[in-house]
């Protein structure tokens, strides 16, 4: 059998050792093709279904409740004829207690032109409320609804809710979450000051 000298060994050692690292760089090529590649698209989900509200053109539902402080009762027919902005919050919702301040500013800066409603709603500390809303500077009318009646029939789930109503009584639009004066603004424009 034939011995192989030195000089025939090293071409098969390099051989090797080409195949060796072709062999690595391969299988690093794999994984990293594998763990890079993007995982199949989950099929989308439509997001959750939006809050119930009234549908634009129904009739505002009227209520008279407690005025908040004393004095007469906050009755929504007493507004007839002028566009309302009905606001709907709690002294104990963080996002309501921000949104306090730009309704207060937006009802000094829309007097005469639109009036501004709040409605506290689910809310046993009356106190609490009270100073949210001389904070805020906030002097429109506030009416209690501490066992949500009022919520209940303009369908409120989550706290800030605000309607935005016609002059003739009439839902034109609804904002659910923190409104900012901005907001508030573009929101009337749509309301108009006519009735209807």
């Amino acid at each position: 059998m034939p011995v192989l000298s030195r000089a025939q060994h090293g071409p098969d050692r390099i051989f090797r050792f080409i195949a060796l690292i072709a062999s690595v760089g391969l299988i690093a090529f794999v994984v990293v093709v594998f763990t890079t590649r993007s995982p199949k698209s989950e099929p989308r989900t439509l997001p959750d279904p939006p809050p119930p509200m009234l549908k634009a053109g129904t009739e505002a539902p009227g209520f008279s409740v407690p005025r908040l402080g004393g004095g007469p009762p906050v009755e929504l027919a007493a507004f007839r004829g002028t566009p309302v902005v009905l606001n709907f919050f709690a002294s104990w919702c963080e996002d309501c207690q921000a949104e306090l301040t730009a309704m207060a500013s937006f009802w000094r800066s829309s007097t005469g032109r639109v009036d501004v409603v709040g409605v506290d709603t689910n809310d046993q500390d009356r106190a609490a409320a009270d100073r949210l809303l001389r904070h805020a500077g906030a002097g429109y009318p506030v009416g209690l609804d501490p066992d949500a009646q009022v919520a209940t029939r303009y369908l409120i789930e989550a706290l800030p809710t605000t309607y935005f109503i016609t002059a003739g009584g009439l839902v034109r639009s609804v904002a659910f979450g923190k409104l900012t004066i901005g907001d508030l603004d573009a929101l009337t424009k749509e309301l108009g000051t006519g009735r209807g």
